[in-house]
């Protein structure tokens, strides 16, 4: 059972969020914290808490609220702050080694694969989901539990200093970089060299004694200020020191060997065997023996809707791979298709990619140029900006006959689909999460 907070009781929080305890016993244990987000309906969280009547309430100075007497009551000049001084003081706490991970793409399922890695030997936490800014760390620190070795935090960002807040309150001795590419460029003033500045907050957030794992193929990691930093470097084109050989897609997922011993992990592309490649580096700096490394990555939990194989009507496949998008994993997705399809018929479902501000167009349009050298045997576009991957494509050579532009219509795309596409087809679906393809993959699986 985990725990979620180390021993504390009503009086000691109240010291340490900067506040007065207005009523309740100081010496009640606390046990569990929840933030609340002031933003939503206080009466829909003021009613929870009335299944709760050993709780203590934190609200700030002055506010004066319906909370019945049973509850504790603490107020504070800001709960938000407090909020932070208590992960602060849960983080000083914990001898648990500390991961950091981002990156343009990647980070969820490198975060899956490092922690089912780290599991074999340690007691490990892991951020859940895709909560991975500043303002939800708070999710993953308020269930660090004493027992806990070692914690891996998923850290993406909404804008420059983010990352550096995360590593403020988390302090990770490791730090992992997948890659640095055009990924929400458009949250950092269509910037790249934004994005390289964002990345590199990771990096100066590990200490000079920790260590820095860091993907040698990736043009945009070499823009990183790593002087004078200790570093392990891992690839499969560059020399690393962990590098992968004789990659190769199987029926169900990618096999490959680094430092002569074999691997596979259950999802297909070369940009997931990068993932694992992160992973191998992570779990050989903690001492995980090999053969726990291998059985990890090879049941490793997949996160949903990335690379998701799905059963479809008439004999098809469905890759659901529309968690989120931006160029460079489109690419890496149509790769995929190609690879896993073979000589089966096979469509491209693309959506638009957001995020990408001044970069927005030729985004799409070097996606839709990949789109004519990799020839699938149909591409659909859905949305606005997507359109530019057809045009792109139409440009390049690929035949207009093949191409459907549509607005995001699901039940009619889904319909075209069935209707159109032969039986036995491949189809693979990529957009941001806003364009919610998967109102398209929901009709086409097959009743199983």
């Amino acid at each position: 059972m985990r725990v979620g907070l180390y021993p504390i009781n009503i009086g000691q929080l109240a010291s340490m969020v900067g506040g007065k305890l207005i009523r309740g016993n100081p010496q009640l244990p606390v046990r569990q914290v929840y933030f609340i987000d002031p933003n939503r309906k206080l009466s829909q969280q003021l009613k929870k808490l009335h299944q709760e009547p050993s709780a203590s309430v934190v609200i700030p100075e002055g506010t004066i609220l319906g909370i019945a007497t049973e509850h504790a009551l603490i107020t504070a000049p800001n709960p938000k702050v407090g909020l932070w001084k208590l992960l602060q003081w849960q983080r000083s706490r914990s001898q648990a080694t500390f991961i950091g991970i981002t990156g343009s793409s990647g980070k969820t399922t490198t975060k899956e694969m490092i922690a089912e890695i780290l599991k074999r030997k340690f007691r490990t936490l892991k951020s859940k989901d895709n909560q991975n800014v500043a303002g939800t760390i708070h999710h993953h620190l308020l269930r660090l539990d004493p027992r806990d070795e070692a914690v891996v935090l998923e850290m993406g960002m909404s804008d420059l200093g983010n990352i550096r807040r995360q590593c403020q309150i988390a302090k990770p001795s490791i730090g992992v970089v997948t890659c640095v590419k055009e990924a929400h460029v458009g949250s950092l003033g269509s910037s790249l060299q934004n994005v390289v500045r964002a990345k590199q907050e990771l990096v100066d957030g590990v200490p000079p004694k920790g260590m820095l794992i860091l993907n040698a193929d990736d043009a945009g990691i070499r823009k990183l200020n790593t002087l004078h930093r200790r570093k392990l470097t891992y690839g499969i084109k560059n020399h690393a020191v962990f590098q992968a050989k004789e990659v190769r897609y199987t029926p169900s997922g990618m096999s490959f060997n680094v430092r002569n011993a074999s691997y596979q992990i259950p999802t297909w592309g070369i940009h997931n065997v990068y993932n694992a490649l992160a992973a191998i580096t992570t779990g050989y700096l903690l001492k995980v023996p090999v053969k726990d490394m291998q059985m990890a990555l090879q049941s490793f939990p997949l996160p949903k809707m990335r690379l998701q194989k799905i059963v479809g009507q008439k004999n098809r496949l469905l890759i659901n791979d529309a968690y989120n998008a931006n160029p460079t994993s489109m690419i890496a997705g149509l790769e995929v298709l190609r690879n896993v399809a073979g000589r089966r018929h096979h469509v491209a479902i693309l959506g638009d990619m957001h995020e990408l501000g001044a970069l927005s167009e030729s985004g799409h349009r070097n996606v839709g140029s990949f789109v004519a050298k990799t020839k699938p045997s149909f591409l659909v576009t859905v949305g606005t900006m997507a359109a530019h991957i057809a045009r792109a494509a139409f440009a390049a050579g690929y035949p207009k006959s093949r191409i459907l532009t549509i607005a995001n219509r699901p039940l009619a795309i889904a319909k075209f689909l069935h209707t159109k596409m032969p039986p036995g087809s491949v189809f693979y679906f990529k957009a941001s999460r806003k364009m919610k393809l998967e109102d398209i993959v929901r009709p086409l699986q097959a009743d199983v």
